[in-house]
C-alpha cells in the first residue's frame, strides 16, 4: 500500500534536511529521504500489511513524532513511535479516539522545585548548578511524546531530552514534568551566551524560550555578579 509521510515546517525550526526512519528502511535516513514542496516535506512509499514503526529524523539529529499520527506504540525500551497499520486488505487503519493534552504552566529556573518560583533568564555557569524548565500539563488522555531541545548561543543541537506523557489510572491531578540542562558537567563546554531551548509535543512545535548564559567571578559592592 502507497503511504504518503508529510511534515510542516514553520518558522521555529529550520530544516536543511528531514528523513523517515523506520523498521521498514532500517531506519536508514538515505532510504527516507524527503523532499520540500512549498513549506511541506514528503516522501512516498509502499509498505505491506503489518505494523510499521517511524519518526521523522531532521537535520540529522533531531528525531521527533508524526505530529499527524494518531497512532503511537512504545517499543521495548519505552521509547513512543508513530505507527502506521494496514490490515490483511491493504487499508490502512485509523484511531478514532481524539486524544488530548494541554500545557498549562511552564518555569525557568535553576532549581528542581514542585512550586512554581519566580523565571530566572541570567545563567552564571560559576554558580548555577543546573539550568530547569517545569512544565505542567492538564487534560491529559492518550499517551504522548514530550521532547525539549537545547541550542547553544551558534544554534548547534547541544542535548535532547524525551519523556512520556499520560495520566497514571486515577489521578486527576495536574501532571508535572522538569527537563535540565546541568552546567557542572566536566566533559562539555557551555558557551556563553543566548541559548535556546525548544518544547515538541508528538512532533509538533509548542514552545520556544531563551536564556542567557554568562561566567564571571567578579561582584559590586552591592554583592551582584558584574558580567
Amino acid at each position: 500500500m502507497k503511504i504518503n509521510f508529510e511534515y510542516e515546517e514553520n518558522e521555529y525550526l529550520t530544516i536543511d534536511t528531514i528523513s523517515v526512519i523506520g523498521d521498514f528502511n532500517d531506519y536508514d535516513p538515505k532510504k527516507g529521504q524527503m523532499e520540500k514542496k512549498d513549506n511541506i516535506w514528503v516522501f512516498s512509499c509502499d509498505l505491506p500489511s503489518g505494523e510499521h514503526k517511524y519518526k521523522f529524523l531532521i537535520n540529522e539529529e533531531l528525531k521527533l513524532n508524526d505530529p499527524t499520527a494518531n497512532i503511537y506504540f512504545p517499543d521495548d525500551k519505552e521509547e513512543l513511535w508513530s505507527v502506521v497499520i494496514i490490515n490483511d486488505e491493504d487499508q490502512r487503519l485509523y484511531n478514532n479516539t481524539q486524544y488530548t493534552v494541554h500545557m498549562d504552566k511552564y518555569n525557568i529556573s535553576s532549581i528542581l522545585n514542585e512550586e512554581v518560583v519566580a523565571n530566572k533568564k541570567n545563567f552564571n555557569i560559576l554558580l548555577d548548578k543546573k539550568v530547569v524548565t517545569r512544565f505542567e500539563f492538564t487534560n491529559v488522555t492518550g499517551l504522548h511524546t514530550v521532547t525539549t531541545a537545547w541550542y547553544t548561543p551558534k544554534r548547534e543541537l547541544f542535548q535532547i531530552t524525551e519523556n512520556n506523557l499520560f495520566t497514571p489510572p486515577g489521578e486527576d491531578k495536574p501532571i508535572k514534568m522538569w527537563f535540565w540542562m546541568d552546567l557542572e558537567g566536566k566533559t562539555r563546554e557551555y558557551p556563553c551566551g543566548v541559548w535556546t531551548l525548544k518544547l515538541f509535543i508528538d512532533g509538533e512545535f509548542i514552545l520556544e524560550d531563551k536564556f542567557i548564559l554568562s561566567e564571571s567571578s567578579s561582584y559590586s559592592p552591592q554583592g551582584e555578579i558584574k558580567y
